[in-house]
């Protein structure tokens, strides 16, 4: 199945592809940049990649880098500093765009900052720490050259899918000796400055490496005293201009964030004078490790005033995954009455249908592994790949244009790992998530939707158009995702018919925590964790109007929802509960 056979609208899209535009870098050759190595979209314009190199492309060519600012922002040297390198020209010798060194398989700095995200990968606050030095590090090199960031937000980086490195982003925004800024986020944006100067990047980093640190933004949570504008946007704004952070008392902050004992002390100093005194100093040189970061420790109760709450089992370490059959903590698996351990923190697993074998599987570089943990070896899957997620029970694997479905042929005690097409999708622009793919084809999100093995469903998406989108999840035929624009967090709720052909769709606006949260009961009941700790509970069905919210502590705070038929499931560190609702007399 092609995605020109699901869309034929698309048709002209693809018009021309293998061919692509012709460009020119100045002092150099041809490229020729095609649909296919389309990578992602923003403000002022889009970004390709091919081979060793990216190239971005403005939307309006009156934008363009000039040579003079290339010239200046040269004197950046610093190897994760992704600077413009030459002016790329189009066909009648006008500047386009500019070329640049492409980073390889990354994530989005605020991809990092759900608690959620950092139990799957097991980003420990020692490996937060190193990045938050590597920050540090770089924006002391650009000051260092007269530069400023200025636009120092949590967009504009990168960090290696492995950790072990920080790229600078977007560095035609900078301000050099001759050119001024051109954008600021107001997230990051400093209320007590005049201008522009190491002082306000220097609060911009202490925001974004806060939010390193313990995945919230500083200024976010609920402070009584200020209830003032219902709008989040202005709330904030008078927080900053007020320096009410989190870390003054009183102030609740969403239960998914990290606590502040993970922030190095020395940091945590630092981050008092800047956010709640008004200071403008550089972050400290060094800053001892930051503490281990433990399970937190479970409340013993029997239940709030709404819920029933029952004790069903301790594990070894932070429960990340239940589904009655299988319970997944940061570093085993427990499944049949017995634990294994996980080959890899953020290993993937899953049961084979006929044996009832446990399989991991990680991605090992641009290779897909599996490991029989059941028979104690490994499978062979010679194909290669860029990335694997979970749906249905099943195992997809991204390599090119194609989504692979990962399956198993089990002959007599033997199991024979295979794959077929899922899914085509393009080549650059096309993320896994739990349950779908999502693709951005120059500007438009199209949905692969996998609820079942041999079941593929592609779907228009507009309302994620002109978001960056940070993570997704289908269950069912429920989708969360939470995307970014103009330095706000949204997160979006669609709930599709039983046959995929339609959807309904709602916006929750400014969320504090990117987190996602939620569970789809057999009975088609949905649960929802929002961000204040509060429970939803609203249908899985298309029009469903009603969405009934419960606050009670037994249940929100920092738990994450599972499920089992229609048994409801919460798990509190290494703890699992099940619960139900309290009978009314």
């Amino acid at each position: 199945m092609t995605l020109k056979a699901v869309f034929p609208g698309l048709n002209n899209l693809f018009k021309g592809d293998a061919a692509g535009t012709r460009y020119f870098v100045q002092g150099g050759g041809e490229v020729r940049l095609a649909k296919s190595d389309f990578k992602a979209q923003g403000g002022e314009g889009s970004i390709y990649v091919k081979g060793a190199h990216a190239y971005k492309i403005y939307t309006d060519p009156r934008r363009a880098i000039p040579p003079a600012k290339i010239q200046e922002l040269s004197a950046l040297t610093q190897p994760n500093i992704i600077r413009p390198l030459e002016v790329l020209l189009d066909a009648g010798n006008r500047a386009a765009g500019y070329s640049m060194r492409a980073v390889g398989r990354s994530y989005a700095l605020c991809q990092l900052f759900p608690r959620a995200f950092r139990q799957r990968n097991n980003l420990t606050p020692e490996t937060a720490l190193r990045l938050v030095r590597r920050m540090r590090e770089g924006v002391s090199h650009v000051h260092s050259k007269g530069v400023l960031v200025v636009d120092l937000n949590e967009m504009n980086f990168l960090v290696a899918e492995d950790f072990s490195e920080v790229y600078f982003i977007d560095v035609d925004s900078y301000q050099t000796p001759s050119f001024p800024a051109s954008a600021l986020m107001e997230s990051v944006r400093d209320r007590h400055a005049r201008g522009f100067d190491a002082g306000s990047d220097w609060f911009s980093f202490a925001v974004v490496s806060f939010q390193t640190f313990v995945g919230v933004h500083p200024y976010k949570g609920n402070y009584p005293p200020m209830q003032g504008p219902a709008d989040k946007g202005q709330m904030l704004d008078a927080r900053m201009r007020a320096n009410v952070s989190v870390l003054r008392p009183g102030v609740k902050v969403p239960a998914s964030c990290l606590p502040f004992s993970v922030i190095p002390p020395a940091y945590l100093d630092w981050y008092r004078a800047v956010f709640d005194e008004g200071q403008r100093l550089p972050p400290p040189d060094d800053a001892r490790a930051a503490v281990a970061l433990a399970a937190p420790a479970p409340s013993r109760y029997a239940g709030g005033s709404l819920f029933e709450v029952t004790e069903v089992g301790e594990f070894d370490d932070e429960i990340v995954r239940h589904d009655g059959l299988v319970t997944v903590t940061r570093t085993s698996v427990y499944f049949g009455g017995e634990r294994f351990e996980k080959p890899r923190a953020d290993a993937l697993v899953v049961v084979t249908p006929r044996l009832r074998h446990l399989v991991a599987a990680h991605m090992d570089g641009g290779a897909p592994r599996l490991r029989d943990l059941t028979a104690g070896r490994d499978l062979p899957l010679s194909i290669a790949g860029e990335g694997m997620a979970p749906s249905g029970g099943g195992l997809y694997v991204k390599q090119g244009v194609n989504i692979f479905a990962v399956e198993f042929l089990e002959l007599g005690g033997d199991i024979l790992p295979g794959v077929r097409t899922a899914a085509n999708v393009m080549m650059k622009s096309t993320r896994l998530f739990e349950g779908l793919a999502i693709q951005n084809l120059l500007g438009t999100h199209y949905a692969s939707l996998l609820p079942a093995p041999g079941v593929c469903h592609q779907v228009r998406l507009p309302e994620l158009d002109g978001y960056q989108l940070l993570d997704a999840r289908l269950c069912r035929n429920v989708l969360l995702a939470v995307g970014t624009r103009g330095g706000r967090y949204d997160r979006l709720v669609f709930r599709f018919a039983d046959d995929f052909g339609s959807y309904d769709s709602r916006v929750v606006p400014d969320v504090s925590s990117t987190d996602i949260n939620f569970t789809v009961l057999d009975g088609g009941v949905v649960l929802h964790l929002t961000d204040e700790g509060a429970l939803e509970l609203f249908s899985r069905r298309k029009g469903a109007p009603e969405v009934k919210t419960f606050q009670d502590p037994a249940v929100g705070a920092d738990g994450r929802l599972f499920h089992t038929g229609s048994q409801a499931y919460v798990a509190r560190g290494p703890k699992l509960y099940k619960f139900t609702m309290r009978r009314r007399p």
